[in-house]
């Protein structure tokens, strides 16, 4: 198997605190990977630098074939990356004063699509998340659970290889968090890496036979399935 991202004895520091201590993962093409542990135990830190939004400082990062020391050293290598890469936060990110169709579209449109590819996708992406009946619609005037639909939208829109993302249910109720557990597992089962971190094990995610869970204690990834 292939892998999409590694990390090899990754030490990240803020200050005097060593956030991860000779942190090694491993997610494979194709592959489903979730990390869960308390809150600020690093979590958001592993997605930062599966993104290279932050670089380790000591070990290595490899994303889809790259090193962490050429994406910080060329910024074409690094967007290169990013456009094959979807990121999902804790609190949805949204332009409020744009409906869901053009939250969609202004990310494709920022990453160079052409006006009809940007379209397709877009349009595309609303339907596989569920809410291609709703893209006239801002995002106040979403449910909590539709505004982190319209987040994924954003994410996969792009068609990326690997999505990541940080405690995606964070907040929501059983039967949003249900929804977007199925909804990843779709992702993936269409060929999308996934790497889930989160402070529990997803319910519905859990048992599906091929994926990987490790748990972020005390600076350390713990493999437990």
């Amino acid at each position: 198997m292939e892998a999409v991202l590694t990390f090899r004895g990754v030490v990240k520091r803020f200050r005097e605190r060593e956030v991860l201590k000779s942190a090694d993962l491993l997610l494979q093409k194709g592959g489903f990977t979730v990390v869960y542990g308390e809150v600020g135990v690093g979590k958001s830190t592993l997605i930062n630098l599966a993104h290279f939004q932050e670089f380790p400082d000591e070990g290595d990062v490899v994303v889809l074939g790259v090193h962490h020391e050429e994406a910080r050293k060329n910024a074409g290598v690094l967007q290169n990356v990013r456009r094959k890469v979807g990121v999902i936060k804790q609190v949805p990110v949204h332009l409020e004063d744009m409906t869901c169709y053009d939250n969609v579209y202004y990310v494709l449109e920022h990453l160079g699509y052409n006006r009809n590819v940007a379209k397709e996708r877009a349009e595309r992406a609303l339907e596989r998340v569920g809410l291609a009946d709703r893209k006239d619609a801002y995002p106040p005037e979403l449910s909590a659970g539709q505004r982190q639909k319209l987040a994924i939208a954003r994410a996969i829109a792009k068609e990326p290889l690997i999505l990541l993302a940080d405690d995606p249910t964070l907040g929501l109720d059983d039967r949003s968090s249900y929804e977007i557990e199925h909804l990843f597992m779709e992702i993936n089962d269409s060929g999308t890496s996934i790497l889930w971190t989160s402070n529990r094990v997803p319910t519905v995610i859990k048992d599906r036979g091929d994926v990987e869970i490790y748990q972020l204690r005390e600076g350390k990834l713990h493999r437990i399935k």
